[in-house]
């Protein structure tokens, strides 16, 4: 029951949607710029449909994203706000699940105009309040079941080391501070909390941000797919069920195609 996979395969089918609502629009190739490219599989998935990519995300350094150890796509660093490439340099900008952990927003906005080309679109996928509320009730069952797993595990041969990559040392929490941090269910995304992020992730909300910051709504759906942020039930819950239960709900992500109402510069 490997919630990976199930991540893995969700994440896989937003990229096929995407490809198809973009070629829908006419971009079937292109240079494309995926900001927040993570470990790079979708990356990868862009590239073979035929799109030349460039992916971005924020260095190992930072101490925020978990991933640039384990990338599989070549992926350039960038400080989260400022897009490391010239004037007009692609024909789409694409983000998954990026948008709302980005503290300095009004900014990244205007450099996607800045690098998008005449004529180039925007694609952006957000969490909606479905995800928001879905991903409570499902909080404290998901730590239950990661209990379980911790307690299923043989005791480590070896100390563990206070540090888990040479030259970068960790502080190690005590046993207490863990289950203390657990108690309570996180933050997603860069501002708000658990409760107000329900009506933060609204269409109207996202709607009225992009409008007001000159993007113009050419399409607008879900992307058709059920899971809660910690994928609950992993695999026992396979793509085909997500699909019809996301289109029963609504999904769990908005979609949005954008143009720029008028250039950044």
């Amino acid at each position: 029951m490997s919630r990976e996979t199930a991540f893995e395969a969700l994440r896989l089918a937003e990229v096929h949607s995407a490809i198809q609502l973009l070629r829908r629009h006419h971009k079937s190739e292109g240079d494309l710029l995926e900001i927040g490219a993570g470990t790079g599989w979708q990356a990868s998935a862009l590239s073979e449909a035929g799109y030349k990519v460039e992916a971005i995300d924020l260095p190992a350094d930072c101490g925020i994203s978990g991933h640039a150890r384990n990338r599989q796509w070549p992926i350039r660093d960038y400080d989260g706000t400022h897009i490391p490439f010239p004037d007009d340099s692609f024909d789409i900008v694409y983000s998954s699940n990026v948008l709302e952990h980005v503290e300095q927003l009004d900014t990244l906005m205007g450099e996607m105009k800045r690098v998008l080309r005449a004529g180039g679109i925007a694609l952006h996928l957000l969490p909606n309040p479905q995800w928001r509320l879905l991903s409570l009730l499902t909080y404290y069952p998901g730590q239950a079941v990661d209990l379980m797993h911790f307690l299923r595990r043989r005791p480590r041969s070896k100390k563990q080391t206070s540090t888990d990559a040479p030259g970068n040392p960790q502080p190690q929490k005590s046993m207490l501070a863990k289950i203390g941090q657990r108690l309570t269910p996180p933050t997603h995304g860069a501002v708000g909390s658990p409760l107000s992020e329900i009506g933060r992730y609204s269409r109207g909300q996202w709607d009225g941000f992009f409008t007001k910051r000159g993007w113009e709504i050419v399409e607008y759906g879900n992307n058709g797919l059920l899971a809660s942020g910690d994928y609950l039930l992993g695999t026992a819950l396979p793509i085909q069920a997500r699909r019809w239960l996301g289109r029963m709900t609504g999904g769990i992500a908005h979609v949005y195609l954008l143009r720029p109402t008028e250039p950044s510069r």
